[in-house]
Order: C-alpha cells, then structure tokens, then sequence
C-alpha cells in the first residue's frame, strides 16, 4: 500500500512511522518544515488527566501505554519519555474542594492519584519552596513529560533510514474515488497513491474544504484561547526539577536541556491581543515572579511563544474516513503529544481495514449534520 501524509508534525511522523513498521510505501509532505507547527511548541504534557467522556479519557489512557512502546521500540539510543509524575496544586483557598473533586473523577475512571502530604511533597520536588500553609497536593505517578523536539528528530531519522524524507510541498486539493486517492500540490503536479493521511492540525478546515470535506477545527484567526496558548521557556538554569507541576498560579516542566517550560493560566486570555512584543515582554514578567516565588530564586525568561492550537470544534479528536470511498483519512486533535503514538498505529490498522472501537466516538462522520457546536475552553488548574 502506498500512502500519502500529509503534514509532518507528532500525528503526521507517528502515523508514517506505524506505517512504514508495516512495509507500506509513504510519501510525506509537509507545507513548512518537519515540526514546524503546534509540534514543536507544546508543553507535552502526557496525561489521562480530567478528561472527560468515558470514551476520551480511555484513548488519553491508552496513549500513555503507546508512549511507553513506542520508547521502548523505536530504533534509538536517546530518551525523550519521562514517567515521573505529575503534582497537581491548589495554592488557594479552594484546595480541599479542588483535591476531592480530583480524587473522586480519578477514582471513578481508575485513574492512579495519591494525595501527599508536605513531608512527601519536599521528597518529591525538595528544590521547591512550598509554602507553610500547603499541607498537601495530589500526585499522579503515570503521568510523564515528553521531550517534543527529541522524539521528532528520532522519528525522523528512522523514516530517512527507511528511504522516507519530509518534501516541502503544499497540498491544495484532495480527491479520492474506488481506485485510490490523489493530491493536488501549489504548483499544479499531482501525486497518486491508494490512500491519504490528513495531520494538518489548525490547517485541516482549509485543505478539507477545498476538497469538499469537512473537518471542524478552531479557525486561528479567532485569537482565543481555544485557538492560541502562551508558552514560555526559561533559560537554562540549575534548577534540578524532575517533575511536572501544574497548579493554579503557574505550570512547569524540565527539559532536557536545562530550560524549562512554563504556563500561568490566568494570563492566557491575553492571546486576543495577538502576538505582541510589549505583551509577550510583560507575560514573561509575569512568569518570571511565579518561577521566583516558586523556587525561591530567579528564572529568567529566554522567549514567550505564541502558540496556535489544533483544536477540533466539539473539542475532541477526529479521527477516521472522510470520503465515501475510504480513501481519505483524518487524524486531528488536541491531545496531540499524548495520543500521536497510539493515533499512528491505529491509522495503519484502520487503512489496513481492522477498524477500533477506541474511536468510535471520534469519527467525522458525527458531523454529517453540518451544525458543530463549539466546546468552551473554560480554565481549571490543569487546562492545557
């Protein structure tokens, strides 16, 4: 089988990765460069955590297990997966209602949660300044952090090795019928094959209307925080973090290099200002005093990054067939670095005609109706 994938960010390297593991030819194309999207500016996160339907927090849960296959497998000597868990802390007055509500979600998904004391919380994270008045936080132990920029260079050395190599390229237009599928690129050629990849991300609504399908993701022209983050990276420094802490004043994770990742959800409304410099200079102001008073000591800011997401419509992934002919395929999401593994190897199997009742609940043909309605992006501690 010769497939065409189209985009080469998480979802786009896993899916030609699963599909060349099979023997399958694959032409990838991407419009930028390899990562060059949401990619590579994701706090990478990896976690079932508060997810909701049943049917959500089963491929969030599923997509942790591939993670750790796909670590264990892939052809490499380097590390990107991290499984030291997650703290989850409620700095405010509304911890005890915060940690229950946790706790009994958790407990009602079989989801792994322990509520720790501060002696443990000092075990866990010693480097930390936790307050006197924080007498204990929710750990999740599955929970892992991905270094984004090294599994995709990985991905991307083992598909070269494979005979496969990203073209640039832009596809403008794809059609399909019994015989296969074939793409349109900018500059008028066309390419053949018997199936094709959609991994477009926030670019997906475009290309599938100009080939009359229809895959409702958040236009990034909307300049909300369903459609944009503000994600910060310090510099290096020596702060021997090991853990990812998400809270309800800032959110931090390591990095390999020495730099770390930061979040203050509060401020993320300010992404309807579009992507300015005196406001990316006072949000990284903003994140500097959280780091400070977290740690107990300076962290200087070395960029805030606007970020684009990929955000389907109803708020949940889309994944599976857009053409009566079964030709074209679909794989867009929001989870993207906690689900791009498991994603990849279930595209394969579905072209391969093994259909998974993972995602029955995600295909698009639940918008045979046209009408979407539009998932709200409400903040709780931990709303990526």
């Amino acid at each position: 089988m010769k497939t065409i994938v189209i985009g080469a960010g998480i979802l786009g390297l896993t899916a030609a990765y699963s599909l060349t593991e099979r023997g399958h030819e694959v032409v990838l194309l991407e419009k930028e460069a390899p990562f060059a999207g949401a990619s590579h500016r994701s706090f990478a996160w990896l976690n079932a955590n508060n997810k909701f339907p049943e049917s959500y927090y089963r491929i969030n849960r599923e997509g942790l297990e591939e993670h750790k296959h796909l670590q264990a497998h892939l052809p490499s000597d380097r590390t990107w997966l991290h499984p030291s868990g997650n703290l989850l802390v409620d700095f405010g007055e509304t911890r005890p209602d915060t940690y229950a509500k946790r706790v009994r979600d958790a407990d009602g998904m079989g989801y792994p949660v322990e509520t720790v004391d501060r002696a443990r919380l000092r075990e866990l994270e010693p480097t930390v300044q936790w307050p006197d008045e924080l007498d204990e936080a929710l750990f999740y132990p599955e929970e892992s952090w991905l270094d984004n920029d090294v599994l995709g260079e990985e991905l991307l050395r083992v598909l070269a090795d494979r005979g496969v190599e990203p073209r640039i390229a832009e596809v403008v237009r794809i059609d399909s019928d019994e015989s296969g599928a074939r793409v349109e690129l900018s500059d008028g050629s066309r390419i053949a094959a018997d199936s094709v990849v959609v991994a477009t991300g926030s670019w997906s609504r475009e290309l599938a209307a100009a080939s009359g399908m229809f895959i409702p993701v958040a236009d990034l022209a909307e300049q909300s925080t369903r459609t944009h983050s503000l994600l910060g990276l310090t510099k290096p420094v020596d702060i021997p973090l090991q853990r990812i802490i998400i809270s309800d004043r800032v959110n931090v994770r390591p990095r390999h290099d020495g730099r770390m990742w930061v979040q203050v959800a509060r401020i993320e409304e300010r992404v309807a200002e579009g992507e300015d410099p005196q406001m990316l200079a006072e949000v990284a102001a903003v994140m500097e005093q959280e780091l400070e008073s977290l740690f107990g000591r300076p962290v200087a800011m070395e960029k805030v990054i606007y970020s684009g997401r990929s955000f389907p419509e109803d708020g949940h992934s889309i994944v599976g067939f857009l053409d009566e002919a079964r030709k074209v395929y679909a794989v867009v999401t929001h989870s993207g670095m906690t689900l791009g593994p498991l994603f990849g190897r279930l595209t394969v199997e579905e072209l391969e005609g093994r259909e998974s009742a993972l995602l029955a609940d995600f295909r698009p043909s639940r918008f045979s109706g046209g009408a979407v309605e539009s998932a709200d992006f409400d903040y709780f501690i931990g709303r990526q």
